[in-house]
């Protein structure tokens, strides 16, 4: 605790740019603090969270941390808040919208320091303030283009207690719109375009009208244009990846460059993506290039001629399309399977080769799922998946790539030749940061260091995405594991929360996250050893998260989270390096369990080895 606390004020006493960089070791930061520090200089008060300005959502209370003197008294806007034997502080603080002032006062061998922190609070759903008689249109909020049939949806914010509705431009009057229940003066409403609305830039006013000021309007800062039902736009993806999504929500497909896709309307920087009668997409104008207008939309044939082939590291279906269609993979375990859904797709499938030679695939079958979507099944000889990947080859056929384990029956060590990609989260990218100044980017690449030498000391290879400060952005790094061919993917974070969030409202500690299914059992080993290991840290459990990293599919990727930055003992155990060995300890001891699982696998079940890649 006594070299904590020195490491605490050396931040406070160390010259203005001056850095410690992560080989610095504890035992030579204590040699360079002075024994009198603390009576050295007044008092100090370090607020890491938030900084002076930052810009929070709407929040009723939120936290603040940072450090000051050991033995002190702190009060954050005149109420008592502990401070940590390390000199770390964390509490949390009433907020209300607006500007908002947080007073800092520390009180220490009668001495009295302060400082204070403003931040701009927003207000409920993010809604302005209002002035008298005024009114304020929300959405549409950026111009947009809907085909007739298209769900248009107004919101505005104004007088609560109103009658209220809203006009298009020529296409339509005195619209109504609701208050919403529990947002006073929220009114929403919406139109459903018909057949024979037409035209562009329509505006779009709301009127409210009251009791005492009359009626206030307000235009919405998007127009609408309707779509020409009789044409469709059509793009190309042109990312590595492109990302279609819900407008709003959580992403559908992971594209390659080259996909065909048929563009339905458009929102600000969103172009809609029509993949089938029932099904959309939305991509960013960014991510694809508009092919010249009267290009038809993708209504070609898929499997004509179906293929499987096997090499000593993967098993193939490739598979004939006439263009590069979107396409959608569902993956199963135990037993693994696929299945591929292709849109804008019209079944030719005729014939299906299969090769002798092939260990994995067992069965190919398919069906014309919709008018527009074909669905293509692989079904395998095997439970477990090690990765898998999907693209469009040069000559613009449909391939699915199964990769075969690693043989785990050449050696009682299943470690012996493993090739481990270790990310150390973040580098050049923003990270949390503890209430001593602890930042996790330092912290992930420690704790990925330890490991390195263990999984290197029982034989592995490892692949470290990152071995200092600096390091590839997020997008580059799945990339960076399939050039390495990695065996495992092993992506090293710790925690922080939300301003939105409590983080003292139950106890806090580690938590896995996996995305894929074949890195379920991974995940699963990991973890089970943090649960062993790690009985000072409450279990947040085993997590499906959507994170890109995880999203990795050509081989089992996880993320981890040990301990929480951002609260004090938990910082102080993330600057300790026995604590950081165990941390590395527990995911090496997880990897191996699940190696071991799957030799067990392997030597139990003819078809896994024969599978195996030599």
């Amino acid at each position: 605790m006594l070299k904590l606390a020195f490491i605490a004020l050396l931040s406070a006493w160390a010259p203005a740019g001056a850095q410690q960089t992560p080989s610095q070791t504890l035992d030579a930061l204590i040699s360079t603090a002075p024994a009198d520090a603390q009576s050295a200089s007044r008092p100090p008060i370090e607020v890491i969270w938030p900084k002076d300005q930052d810009k929070f959502p709407f929040v009723t209370r939120s936290f603040t941390f940072g450090s000051t003197w050991i033995g002190s008294t702190l009060t954050v806007n005149g109420s008592t808040v502990p401070v940590d034997g390390s000199g770390a502080f964390f509490a949390m603080v009433p907020f209300s919208s607006g500007t908002f002032a947080l007073d800092y006062s520390v009180e220490w061998l009668s001495q009295t320091v302060s400082t204070r922190r403003v931040v701009e609070v927003g207000r409920p759903y993010g809604l302005p303030e209002l002035r008298p008689k005024q009114a304020v249109a929300l959405e549409p909020a950026s111009d947009l283009s809907l085909p007739p049939g298209g769900l248009l949806v107004v919101r505005c914010y104004g007088p609560a207690g109103a009658k209220a509705h809203f006009k298009i431009g020529g296409l339509a009057d005195d619209l109504p719109m609701a208050e919403r229940a529990g947002a006073p003066g929220l009114y929403e409403g919406h139109y459903i375009l018909q057949p024979e609305d037409k035209g562009a830039k329509h505006k779009i006013v709301c009127a409210l009208k009251t009791e005492g000021w009359g009626t206030v309007k307000a235009e919405a800062p998007g127009k609408l244009a309707v779509e020409d039902p009789s044409r469709r736009r059509v793009g190309v993806t042109t990312s590595r990846t492109t990302i279609l999504k819900t407008l709003r929500g959580g992403y559908t497909l992971f594209l390659p460059a080259g996909v065909l896709l048929e563009l339905v309307g458009k929102e600000g920087s969103m172009h809609r993506v029509s993949l089938a009668d029932d099904y959309e997409g939305w991509v960013e104008e960014g991510g694809v290039s508009l092919l010249p207008e009267g290009t038809p939309p993708p209504r070609v044939q898929v499997g004509r001629s179906v293929l499987v082939s096997s090499d000593e590291s993967a098993s193939k279906v490739t598979v004939d399309a006439d263009a590069r269609l979107p396409f959608e993979i569902a993956e199963s375990i135990e037993p693994l399977s696929f299945e591929v859904r292709f849109y804008g797709a019209l079944q030719r499938f005729d014939r299906i080769r299969y090769s002798f030679e092939d260990p994995i695939v067992q069965e190919l079958s398919w069906r014309q799922e919709s008018t527009r979507v074909v669905v293509l099944r692989v079904k395998t000889r095997l439970s477990w998946g090690w990765g898998y990947d999907a693209y469009y080859d040069a000559t613009g056929r449909f391939v699915l790539e199964l990769r075969r384990a690693p043989d785990l029956t050449r050696s009682p060590n299943p470690l012996a030749g493993r090739r481990i990609i270790v990310d150390p989260g973040h580098g050049p990218q923003a990270s949390a940061v503890g209430p001593l100044g602890t930042t996790e980017r330092d912290v992930n690449l420690e704790i990925a260091q330890r490991l390195r030498r263990r999984l290197e000391t029982e034989g592995a290879e490892v692949y470290m995405i990152r071995t200092s400060t600096e390091g590839p952005g997020l997008g580059e790094r799945p990339f960076i594991a399939w050039a390495q061919r990695g065996d495992l993917y092993i992506s090293i974070h710790n925690n922080a929360l939300p301003v939105t969030a409590d983080p003292l409202e139950k106890p806090r500690g580690f938590m896995t996250f996996y995305y894929q299914p074949h890195s379920l059992a991974l995940a699963e080993a990991v973890h089970d050893a943090y649960r062993l290991h790690h009985p000072e840290l409450a279990d947040e459990g085993l997590q499906w998260g959507d994170l890109a990293v995880c999203r990795v599919t050509q081989m089992p990727s996880i993320l981890t989270e040990t301990a929480y930055m951002i609260l004090p003992k938990q910082e102080v155990l993330l600057r300790d390096p026995a604590f950081l060995e165990k941390a590395a300890r527990t995911m090496l001891d997880g990897i191996k369990n699940y190696l071991a699982r799957y030799r067990s696998v392997q030597l139990s079940n003819d078809a896994e080895r024969v599978a195996a890649r030599r």
